[in-house]
């Protein structure tokens, strides 16, 4: 196996972490609600996407194409690859924004201050995928990307944004950069 798919096996923390916060999010709303409800089911199904849909099938191509099985299915397997390096590649900035949506609304239902269990988590996975991801990549990207992190806390800390406006504002931004990364891998797959 070559040495870059071990780096690519990093990238799976991010989604983790995202399964994680959806199943603790909808306990949350389930022990606030005291019942069931088709939000805390929609939860709990995402959680299972990131926690094991997506690892199984980024590992499923990985391992398919680095061990050469299946090989009439190898074009859609490499097709597979790519959309999955560039989900996790560029996705990682999307997945920090739910994290921290997700750890916003949580703090709202409980109140109280946003520093630790907000906004340090974000600043921390902003700092972690700024370089794993931006490591060598030209015109300064890791800096300018952990500066993003830095600047948009520093900036909605200091405007004094409540929880809940902060959950809907980072969904509102996981959502955008969610479809500007898929709108950017058409584009760049249709001229690669």
């Amino acid at each position: 196996m070559e040495g870059y798919r071990f780096q690519q096996f990093a990238y799976l923390i991010i989604p983790l972490i995202v399964g994680v916060e959806f199943f603790l999010t909808a306990k949350a709303l389930r022990r606030k609600e005291g019942k069931e409800s088709a939000r805390t089911l929609a939860m709990e199904a995402f959680g299972y996407v990131f926690v094991a849909l997506i690892p199984a099938l980024f590992l499923f191509t990985i391992f398919s194409i680095e061990y050469k099985k299946f090989p009439l299915m190898l074009q859609l397997l490499h097709r597979l690859d790519r959309y999955g390096v560039m989900f996790f590649f560029l996705g990682a900035w999307w997945q920090v924004f739910v994290i921290t949506a997700l750890r916003a609304l949580r703090t709202a239902d409980r109140g109280g201050s946003c520093f630790l269990p907000v906004w340090c988590p974000y600043l921390l996975l902003g700092a972690f995928i700024s370089a794993l991801i931006l490591w060598v990549a030209p015109w300064n990207l890791m800096w300018v990307s952990f500066m993003w992190f830095v600047a948009s806390c520093g900036l909605c800390g200091l405007i004094g944004v409540s929880p809940s406006k902060l959950s809907k504002i980072f969904l509102v931004l996981a959502i955008m950069v969610f479809m500007g990364e898929n709108i950017l891998f058409i584009f760049l797959d249709a001229i690669v």
